[in-house]
């Protein structure tokens, strides 16, 4: 099935999503999760997210496709110019990863939204894009509340 997935953990008050490179929170549940979804399937990433949160390693099992406007080659990974380039590399299912640029574009054309929504006000250096607004573009299908944090599953109402 061709499906394009925004996932994300998002700090609840303030929308940091990164703080030099790393999460600003330690939540296992919300990796197992991340894991589980995009195991054996495609993830776009942005070069930063690539180069800072995974330290240049490619996420095993998985296609790792990066978008960068650098001329870069390195094992277990692809490289592209633009989110339009890395969509048209695969029909299979996608997962956008990151960071707040690569998010934002893919805003316009994601058919589901998978959120970790992390209670409380957290310091940091990256935040995701503005999309509340955007929800009357897509319906709640799941939350599933936990301690200090909650999974919501979005669906656009009208495909892309």
């Amino acid at each position: 099935m061709s499906e394009i997935i925004l996932i994300a953990a998002i700090a609840q008050t303030n929308g940091v999503i990164g703080d030099r490179g790393q999460l600003p929170w330690s939540i296992p549940e919300d990796l197992k999760r991340f894991r589980q979804l995009t195991l054996h399937h495609t993830v776009i990433m942005g070069r930063k997210t690539w180069e800072f949160d995974l330290r240049k390693r490619p996420l095993p099992d998985r296609r790792n496709i990066i978008i960068s406007s650098q001329s870069l080659q390195a094992e277990g990974v692809e490289f592209v110019r633009s989110l339009s380039q890395a969509l048209e590399c695969t029909d299979a299912k996608r997962f956008i990863i990151g960071g707040a640029s690569i998010y934002r574009q893919a805003l316009d054309v994601v058919d589901r939204m998978e959120l970790t929504i992390v209670e409380g006000n957290y310091s940091g250096d990256v935040f995701f894009c503005e999309w509340r607004d955007r929800l009357s573009d897509f319906e709640l299908l799941n939350l599933d509340q936990q301690d200090g944090y909650r999974f919501e599953t979005y669906q656009r109402l009208v495909p892309t």
